[in-house]
């Protein structure tokens, strides 16, 4: 955790980003052209291959604001997260996707939010996803990916509502009635710190969002200052991303289980039991949807 002094009223925004040159130049531009001005970007280049750094040094040379860090070697995903936050000497802290962009009043409104109201710990707008074509790419795709998103929204929301009330409250409306898109809000910069989980698994940001709430509120902005690639988080599948990010097998095959044995330690025994139906339903969708992913794996192989 950063132990150094806050510079009071100022906002970091971390760009943490890893061969994001076809996204680069648009996420950028909207975080320059930001009403709310009084902010530094930290950019840490993952050792990306591509034209990333040529970007970035061109941005950062036409406004100071932009700090550009290019570690030497891929740290990986989340180690390069977690640095754009420890870097941090700023009062507020937000994340940014290198895929996303936001409108021109979403820092300004989020600050807003957070200068008035001492309870709220962090505040977001409404997010929108968005994507290049809305073509997929083959019928099975399509009808696979249909059918999971219909799957998904009887167990996880959609979209990003208000949290408030006591910590039991709390829990149980961000579980049932909200997603982790609030993960890139603006937040105070020492609760975020403190709520950090040095592990990745599927579903971390969500976790980490449980304990943040544990020092307020989280607000959100009814309107849509936020776009979200849509591309960037789902397109392979659950077995890719539980693949990717799961530890082991047994957390492949049930890819909420490390989720929902963090959320055991996060919340004790007694909340965590009165949320029980929650983690059950949550893993059996889990491992229907991995089902769902073996067979179109194995439908695209017929089709061949």
């Amino acid at each position: 955790m950063n132990s150094k002094s806050l510079s009071r009223g100022k906002l970091t925004i971390g760009l943490p980003v890893y061969n994001g040159e076809k996204f680069l130049h648009k996420c950028l531009d909207s975080l320059l052209e930001q009403s709310f001005e009084n902010f530094e970007i930290i950019i840490s280049d993952n050792a990306s291959t591509d034209k990333t750094q040529n970007i970035c040094q061109e941005y950062s040379e036409k406004d100071k604001r932009i700090r550009y860090i290019r570690q030497e070697k891929n740290i990986g995903l989340l180690p390069n997260f977690n640095f754009v936050l420890d870097q941090s000497n700023n009062e507020f802290f937000m994340w940014m996707g290198v895929d996303d962009y936001i409108l021109p009043d979403y820092v300004k409104k989020n600050m807003d939010v957070l200068a008035s109201n001492s309870n709220v710990v962090g505040s977001v707008s409404k997010i929108k996803p968005y994507n290049f074509s809305d073509s997929p790419t083959n019928q099975i795709d399509s009808k696979f990916i249909d059918f999971t998103k219909k799957l998904r929204t009887r167990f996880k929301k959609l979209d990003a509502f208000s949290i408030s009330g006591n910590y039991d409250q709390k829990v149980r409306n961000y579980l049932t009635g909200s997603t982790c898109q609030v993960i890139y809000g603006i937040f105070r910069t020492d609760k975020l710190q403190k709520s950090i989980i040095p592990s990745l698994f599927v579903g971390l940001d969500w976790a980490e969002m449980l304990n943040v709430l544990k020092f307020g509120d989280i607000h959100v902005i009814n309107e849509v200052l936020m776009y979200e690639f849509e591309g960037g988080r789902s397109s392979g599948g659950i077995l890719h991303i539980s693949k990717t990010y799961n530890p082991n097998v047994f957390s492949i095959i049930f890819p909420w289980f490390p989720f929902t044995n963090t959320c055991l330690k996060i919340l004790g025994v007694k909340l965590f039991l009165k949320n029980l139906d929650y983690f059950i339903k949550l893993n059996f969708e889990g491992f229907v949807s991995q089902i769902i992913d073996l067979t179109r794996l194995l439908f695209q192989k017929l089709n061949k």
